[in-house]
């Protein structure tokens, strides 16, 4: 073989080494755990808090997340009357301006989810109108996550949730057996099909043994696939079991906090 027909494939090699270098370079170089699907700019999220939360239960949350995504954080409860309390500040400059909204009656029990999803509904429109959006995405912990689901298949003509990111949270209950339907499941399922068609779910739990997080079993988490699946665009769940995977912590866990960064933000 002639001197410059190896010089032609010495430099063929290096370019192509060169290139499988970038690419797992790229790949190793943060935790590409799935595919974000592309959030639109300027779209809220709205966080809302599980039984007994309040408008400061995603401090540690937000500690944690890079400062640019929860510099101004517009704090909203709620109250019984459907009036809503305020704190904190909404930036319209944002990429996507950070919501809490929490509620005063913020007791567990099917009843009172029903409830506070109404309220939701209330609070998000109002909020719509005075802070002109149109659509955004929905960070639910533990029942939180029910209400974001509730209001997901009952948004009529108010602002439309395009990605919801839910964290431990108990779609089928306390049961412990996916094929034992509580009234909660039942609910959901019954309006499954009015879920929008382009909306992106994200399903986390928290695994401490096999079965549950403390608190919430395993299999209720898991029963969202009953009410999302063929339903939406896309439907993920994930599990984390490493440290601070308790119901509890699952807020400030270390991979929640990159999911809610890379998903939401």
């Amino acid at each position: 073989m002639k001197k410059w027909q190896w010089l032609l494939i010495c430099i063929l090699c290096l370019g192509i080494g060169g290139i499988i270098g970038h690419i797992v370079t790229r790949q190793a170089a943060g935790p590409a755990i799935i595919r974000p699907t592309l959030a639109t700019a300027n779209q809220p999220v709205i966080f809302v808090p599980g039984s007994d939360g309040t408008v400061e239960g995603f401090n540690g949350t937000f500690a944690r997340l890079k400062r640019q995504a929860t510099r101004h954080v517009l704090k909203v409860t709620v109250l019984k009357d459907g009036h809503l309390k305020t704190t904190g500040h909404f930036d319209p400059k944002a990429h996507h301006p950070v919501i809490v909204i929490a509620f005063e009656n913020n007791a567990d029990g099917d009843q009172n989810v029903f409830k506070q999803s109404n309220w939701f509904k209330l609070a998000v429109g109002k909020l719509a109108k005075q802070y002109h959006f149109t659509h955004f995405g929905g960070v639910g912990y533990s029942n939180g996550g029910l209400v974001l689901t509730r209001y997901a298949e009952r948004s009529g003509s108010g602002p439309k949730i395009t990605r919801l990111l839910t964290l431990g949270t108990p779609y089928n209950g306390m049961s412990e057996h996916i094929n034992q339907e509580t009234p909660m499941l039942a609910d959901l399922k019954s309006r499954r099909q009015a879920l929008p068609n382009a909306l992106v779910v994200y399903s986390v739990g928290g695994t401490i043994n096999d079965e549950n997080d403390g608190i919430v079993p395993a299999a209720s988490v898991a029963a969202g696939r009953l009410i999302f699946q063929k339903q939406v665009a896309e439907y993920m769940t994930i599990s984390v079991s490493q440290r601070q995977a308790a119901h509890t912590q699952l807020p400030d866990n270390p991979t929640v906090i990159s999911l809610i960064q890379q998903l939401m933000f």
